[in-house]
């Protein structure tokens, strides 16, 4: 499909990239108060150049949450960006693609339930252990919840009842306190009852900044070389290349699809008077 928001431009003139930067449209990244903006893009209907046929039936789907359908390509150059960039909608009827600076950020949950996917801020304990000794102490150490001072271990009967010495048992209580940090004291589920698993790469979640990029900026100084300049470029380029891949999945749908409106039966639950039984 012809490019609709991508322009050509030459890397090899300065001024050409500096044209484009600066004439580039912008828009909010928050609310018009914070008068913070970014490179954008305007993706209302009426600025897509849709024909007459497909104007009037995107005004039809308006009614329908389609974006997940056609959103596919955020997520991509999201990625391609190392999550170091994203692009999210802004606008009354979120009639405008902006980009935005982000990055990912652990959301502190080290396991997670299979069963009812309920997440946990702690580790699953090791099963079991070879050695008998690390076997107790563990279990010492987990069922208070690693909250003693090594010292205070050495006086569980449990642990006293151990055959090694308490050089070595102290050896092992502080070895085991610093593996077992951030273990619960079970495997079970708080929500379900049943075993957690740890996540073999602790979740992240994407955390977009609201701050402005390149708002008022000089691209004619001397910290802009030619190839900072070809960095942005390409940053604004491929920006404008996925708001033609929204633009082209939206018409996708709107050839592909109809409106059509359905009944949808569900259970309601209400009270009645029920006679007792004879």
């Amino acid at each position: 499909m012809t490019p609709f928001f991508q322009k050509k431009v030459d890397r090899r003139s300065r001024s050409a990239m500096v044209d484009f930067l600066q004439g580039h449209y912008r828009y909010n990244t928050m609310s018009s108060w914070n008068r913070l903006t970014s490179y954008a893009n305007n993706t209302k209907i009426h600025r897509l150049g849709l024909s007459s046929e497909q104007d009037d039936k995107a005004y039809e789907m308006l009614n329908v949450d389609f974006w997940e359908e056609i959103r596919g390509p955020i997520d991509d150059f999201t990625h391609d960006q190392s999550h170091r960039h994203t692009i999210c909608s802004n606008g009354r009827s979120g009639g405008y693609l902006v980009l935005h600076e982000s990055h990912l950020k652990l959301t502190g949950h080290l396991s997670y339930c299979p069963t009812c996917g309920q997440r946990n801020f702690k580790k699953v304990p090791p099963v079991t252990y070879q050695d008998v000794n690390k076997e107790v102490i563990a279990r010492e150490i987990l069922r208070s919840q690693n909250s003693w001072l090594p010292g205070v271990y050495l006086g569980q009967p449990a642990i006293q009842a151990l055959t090694i010495s308490d050089d070595k048992k102290l050896l092992l209580i502080n070895r085991l306190k610093a593996e077992l940090k951030d273990c619960s004291a079970s495997d079970a589920c708080g929500v379900c009852g049943n075993p957690r698993s740890n996540f073999s790469v602790p979740p992240s979640r994407l955390m977009v900044a609201s701050r402005s990029i390149d708002q008022c900026e000089d691209f004619d100084a001397e910290d802009w070389s030619m190839e900072s300049l070809r960095d942005r470029v390409e940053l604004v380029c491929a920006f404008d290349a996925v708001c033609d891949a929204i633009r082209s999945n939206f018409i996708a749908l709107l050839v592909d699809y109809d409106v059509v409106e359905i009944t949808e039966h569900r259970p309601v639950q209400v009270k009645k008077l029920v006679a007792h039984a004879a």
